[in-house]
């Protein structure tokens, strides 16, 4: 079983994700954290991306899914520069094999895998089982951000227009824009609490995957 869940930073996709990893005894992948454990590996070779992308290139050849589990990801700085080697054509293409491998490897004693990001159910995993996009309005998911880590107003000002610039750059990247699925299930979370998002995630897949595929048992 594969499920993918998209969308924007501060949407809630990670919180979903964990809760759903719990809930189906899941592999879980954040992607996000493959590209800002790039960044950060940048940011401590003081590589200049506008001019040294061969550089970010040859850094990305070293990523592995073990990197996204170091400290210091989190932070807003390595965000911002994440979805800007992101733009770079070269990396997505080992970055995207990387998630690949992930989801088609046996993920025993696990039931499945999952996996969030911004284009796994469009162009990672376009044959998943269950594809997940979740939105919110930038002011509410800026507001979110700089509550997870303590912002005063100022901060959440600041973090608003860093989050509305790589919005625009996710969307615009002539390489996999950020979209939804044509056969994903939107939920938008701006009025949600988070656990009426992680409910109706999870009611998703019951009825659209584990209904089928019962069914389908039954029938055979």
């Amino acid at each position: 079983m594969i499920i993918t869940i998209d969308g924007p930073a501060g949407a809630g996709k990670g919180t979903v994700a964990q809760f759903l990893a719990q809930k189906y005894n899941l592999k879980k992948l954040d992607t996000g954290m493959l590209y800002r454990a790039l960044a950060k590996a940048v940011l401590e070779a003081q590589i200049d991306v506008s001019t040294q992308q061969e550089k970010i290139i040859q850094l990305a050849q070293q990523v592995t899914i073990d990197a996204t589990e170091q400290e210091g990801l989190r932070k807003e700085e390595v965000a911002n520069l994440a979805s800007i080697v992101a733009i770079i054509p070269d990396v997505r293409t080992i970055l995207n094999q990387i998630q690949r491998d992930f989801a088609h490897a046996n993920p025993h004693p696990y039931w499945g895998v999952i996996l969030d990001g911004r284009d796994i159910g469009t162009v990672i995993c376009p044959e998943a089982d269950c594809k997940i996009f979740l939105t919110a309005s930038s002011e509410v998911r800026a507001m979110r951000r700089n509550q997870q880590i303590g912002g005063t107003p100022h901060h959440h000002h600041e973090i608003s227009k860093i989050m509305i610039e790589r919005d625009m750059r996710d969307q615009n990247r002539r390489v996999a824009p950020l979209s939804a699925a044509e056969n994903a299930y939107t939920i938008d979370t701006t009025y949600l609490t988070i656990n009426e998002v992680c409910s109706r995630a999870a009611y998703y897949i019951d009825q659209v995957y584990l209904k089928n595929k019962n069914s389908s048992s039954i029938g055979a």
